[in-house]
């Protein structure tokens, strides 16, 4: 269960929001879950990355 969501503001070319549309129309899922689920994806890949911040929640 999510305690919390964050709303954010994210500008994009006009191309890739079309194409993100367009796959999220094919995937039968709203472009709102479409991009959550690519961040989310792209958060895990590279998570590696903040082990060279100290003190920080994995």
């Amino acid at each position: 269960m999510v305690c919390c969501m964050k709303k954010v503001n994210i500008p994009l070319k006009d191309e890739i929001h079309t194409r993100a549309k367009l796959i999220s129309v094919l995937k039968n899922k709203g472009l709102l879950k479409y991009l959550e689920e690519a961040i989310e994806e792209a958060v895990v890949r590279d998570g590696k990355i903040l082990d060279k911040i100290p003190n920080i929640k994995k």
